[in-house]
């Protein structure tokens, strides 16, 4: 089996990968962190040294959230992570088209401002499009 946690940092997110690993506990574990450009340059078209520089800083963004993961859950032998570039919802679900995890388990909520709105929706995209089982964690408002 198989169990998919997107993962942004956020207290959330951090709970979701604690319950994936308590409950799944024979399970492999993959830890995805979704780096979003929405928003990013406005209507025109960023110039490239900018978004060289913008992207170079959300790899390593990435790349220090997935070894935290990999921290907050050190004794549980199959984690895997990974991190993709685009909207959160559809590479989520792009993983579950592909046949590649058997569960979602998310944070309700992402991290605090506009990154909160995004995994928030997200979380409830993916609820309500996915075709495997779906657990949110976090407080209900």
């Amino acid at each position: 089996m198989k169990v998919l946690v997107p993962y942004d940092g956020s207290e959330y997110s951090k709970d979701a990968l604690r319950h994936a690993v308590d409950t799944y506990t024979d399970a492999e574990v993959h830890v995805l962190h979704v780096i979003d450009p929405v928003g990013r340059g406005g209507r025109k078209q960023p110039k490239a040294a900018w978004w060289n520089m913008w992207y170079e800083d959300r790899e390593k963004h990435a790349e220090s959230l997935l070894e935290e993961a990999r921290e907050t859950v050190e004794g549980h032998e199959a984690v895997t992570t990974e991190y993709r570039t685009g909207k959160p919802s559809e590479e989520i679900l792009d993983l579950v088209q592909n046949g590649d995890v058997d569960v979602i388990v998310m944070g309700r909520q992402g991290e605090a401002g506009l990154s909160r709105v995004l995994l928030g929706s997200a979380a409830e995209k993916v609820a309500r499009h996915a075709d495997i089982p779906v657990t949110l964690v976090g407080e209900t408002s």
